[in-house]
């Protein structure tokens, strides 16, 4: 049961319904968290710049990856299902997101690796070890290393939200 019930987009104020609007041509619906988030127009605003932003640079492999690894430790079943959707659209197998192991040099490659440990230091405890720093930068420039970061950071903001709100899926 939802802590708070998402909004059609009837229900949503006047500043939210162009975003629900961009949303739903986007995705075919209005996804939950984004219609929970209508409650607050400003922050669904953001979050979907956010995400917008997220759409260049980084290779779409290397951000779903990261995103469903950060899901996964965090036991977000909601962003789980639809990244993981979204990590298969960009190339990754079943077996690569059944695994999600970075030591795994059969289903990973060593960028591939270097992204999941990332991924996992960030969201485990924020701090990244310096060996993992320099196999991103050895493939990544510094734009794309932003975008990664901020791709783990909105993972896990947007986990926090799924949990703390209670967002189930439709």
């Amino acid at each position: 049961m939802p802590h708070v019930h998402p909004l059609s987009f009837d229900e949503a104020p006047e500043d939210a319904k162009p975003i629900l609007k961009a949303i739903q041509d986007k995705f075919g619906q209005s996804l939950n968290i984004f219609s929970t988030l209508a409650h607050q127009p400003e922050v669904l605003g953001g979050v979907t710049q956010i995400n917008d932003g997220l759409q260049h640079d980084l290779p779409d492999k290397y951000r779903e990856l990261a995103y469903y690894k950060a899901s996964q430790i965090n036991s977000c079943d909601y962003c789980s299902h639809y990244h993981r959707q979204a990590a298969k659209k960009a190339g990754l197998t079943d077996k690569q997101l059944d695994s999600m192991d970075a030591s795994d040099g059969e289903l990973f490659t060593n960028e591939e690796q270097a992204v999941l440990r990332y991924a996992e230091q960030l969201t485990k405890t924020a701090n990244i070890d310096a060996e993992t720093v320099a196999a991103v930068q050895g493939f990544l420039d510094e734009k794309q290393f932003v975008t990664l970061a901020s791709a783990v950071a909105l993972a896990n903001f947007t986990n926090r939200v799924n949990h703390g709100l209670g967002i189930e899926l439709p």
